[in-house]
């Protein structure tokens, strides 16, 4: 093997922090020659470290304001060169190359020129690197014979390295692993930006930063992370949420079944059908669901929907959390759920536009009575009736790779729905069929959900057939007190009857309007049911499968 002493390092950082302490102990301590080009050797010359410009090594000119540089074979080579094969190095000494050692290069702050408000394409496309992640990659690729240095977080390694004796193997591959790790998300940031201008998104490279570890994952003996996309135009959501109380860790399940409601809640909000919407979620599917012109009200009748489920599950509200309204939420067992029936209430996660700071004081502060305040993970996530972001794309991991599609933004299709049914539905019927039909999109398939008078009655979530679904809406909405109720309210189904059991059992309970998207072979079996019973019934032409 070659010897792989570093005699000269090639140093050109758009980030100057800590480069003059690590250049001069370069020269001081180990006699090592730098290279370097334009305000990197300003820099280091100011400084009184010894430079060598690359012009001199080269015979060229920087030229086109700067673009090339070190765009030239004399660099290249040097870095590029196998030390092991003689005819490499034969053919640097014929044509007077020297090899350079050490490559130190930091990119230009492409993400940070972007993010400026006043930003124009012009200065976004010339804060483009070329000639960094040439060499970076070129040093990273032989990295057996050359150092790379891509971020000032490294120069102490470095410096410890070589007091050391030498700079180790493991060192070297994990710089080279960091370097391909910053290029490839560099080029998918300039990708990304690029697309936003064309207004289009690309899925063939996914590009994510870590925000941090998760307290464990979907169960206590899986770890996890949180992960956001280097993409600034996505749906805010729980991810850029504030968190009122941060010493409170969010789990895996957290984040899956919070952006359930806030998904929910956000697509009531956008709709419109009243002011205030409050939604109670469990394992991702609603279990108290209202909306009215009442805050208080409604949340009493989205709790009241099954007060049993609502106790350990996520609470999002679309209106600000005053002191009241924290008052009303920290008081449900007392004031509703104990003679429900329930036999307990805690909230895991609260989602809401913003908390007032006496709302956060009084649900954290532990009394002697209600204590889980303290650990509930309360999340500000500003306004939720903002117009979705249609390019952002809905991922789905699966074992060995990836499904991808577009993100399911239809709501309230109005326009291609049709009265199929003899009998009109009422104007009430068609408010609350319009509450049920954006509920059930929002429930994992099969889902049969029950509403009367904008609250939730009963929520058949996830099973194996559609009619087990209607058992199971109906079921809930008895247990919970609301069998009084179904007399006159309207149910919804994400996707067709094949057969008309389940519009029959619906109708068996009191269900006077259906909503679903029809297209099975008996439509007209389910329809002829829903006829000879006054039921009013309104085909969609869309399903809503959530999986």
């Amino acid at each position: 093997m070659s010897d792989r002493k570093i005699k000269r390092a090639l140093i050109a950082v758009y980030d100057k922090t800590g480069i003059v302490e690590f250049a001069r102990a370069l020269v001081d301590e180990f006699g090592i020659e730098i290279l370097s080009t334009g305000g990197t050797a300003r820099h280091l010359k100011d400084a009184g470290i010894p430079v060598t410009m690359v012009e001199q090594v080269t015979g060229f000119p920087e030229m086109l304001d700067g673009r090339v540089k070190t765009l030239h074979p004399k660099i290249h080579a040097g870095i590029l060169a196998d030390r092991d094969k003689p005819e490499h190095m034969r053919q640097l000494a014929e044509q007077g190359i020297q090899p350079i050692d050490m490559v130190v290069v930091s990119l230009y702050p492409f993400e940070q020129t972007i993010a400026k408000s006043d930003c124009t394409f012009e200065d976004a496309i010339e804060m483009i690197d070329i000639g960094g992640p040439c060499m970076l990659r070129a040093a990273a690729k032989n990295h057996k014979h050359v150092l790379v240095v891509c971020t000032p977080s490294q120069y102490d390694v470095v410096l410890n390295d070589l007091r050391a004796g030498k700079v180790s193997d493991r060192t070297r591959r994990t710089f080279a692993k960091t370097v391909f790790q910053t290029t490839c998300f560099y080029d998918g940031l300039v990708m990304s930006w690029l697309d936003r201008q064309e207004g289009t998104r690309s899925t063939q490279l996914l590009k994510f930063s870590s925000r941090g570890g998760l307290r464990y994952g979907e169960n206590p003996h899986q770890s996890g992370d949180v992960l956001e996309p280097y993409d600034a135009d996505h749906d805010a959501g729980l991810i850029q949420a504030r968190v009122e109380n941060p010493a409170v860790a969010m789990s895996f399940n957290n984040y899956v079944d919070g952006d359930a409601a806030l998904s929910l809640v956000k697509e009531l909000s956008r709709a419109k059908l009243s002011k205030y919407a409050v939604a109670f979620i469990k394992h991702t599917n609603a279990c108290g669901v209202a909306i009215g012109d009442d805050p208080v009200d409604t949340y009493r009748r989205a709790y009241l929907g099954d007060p049993i489920a609502a106790a350990g599950g996520v609470l999002c509200m679309n209106f600000p959390v005053t002191r009241e309204v924290a008052e009303t939420v920290m008081g449900s067992y007392a004031s509703w759920g104990k003679a429900a029936g329930a036999a307990f209430f805690k909230l895991d996660v609260w989602i809401a536009p913003s908390f007032d700071e006496e709302a956060v004081k009084l649900i954290t502060t532990p009394t002697e009575k209600r204590k889980w305040g303290a650990a509930c993970r309360l999340l500000a996530v500003g306004s939720m009736d903002t117009p979705p972001d249609p390019r952002e794309t809905d991922y789905k991991k699966i074992t060995g790779g990836m499904l991808v599609q577009t993100r399911d933004l239809a709501g309230l299709n109005e326009e291609q729905w049709k009265v199929v049914s003899k009998r009109e539905p009422t104007e009430s019927e068609r408010a609350d069929l319009r509450f049920a039909w954006l509920v059930c999109k929002h429930t994992k398939s099969n889902a049969i959900t029950l509403v009367k008078d904008g609250m939730l009655l009963g929520n058949g979530a996830g099973q194996m057939s559609r009619v087990k679904s209607c058992d199971l809406a109906i079921q809930l909405a008895r247990e919970n007190g609301h069998g009084d109720k179904l007399a006159g309210a309207v149910a919804a189904g994400d996707a067709f009857f094949p057969v008309e059991d389940g519009p029959q059992k619906l109708i068996a309970a009191g269900i006077t309007a259906i909503i679903h998207p029809g297209g099975s072979n008996r439509d007209a079996d389910t329809l002829r049911v829903c006829d000879e019973a006054g039921v009013a019934v309104i085909v969609t032409g869309m399903r809503h499968f959530k999986h």
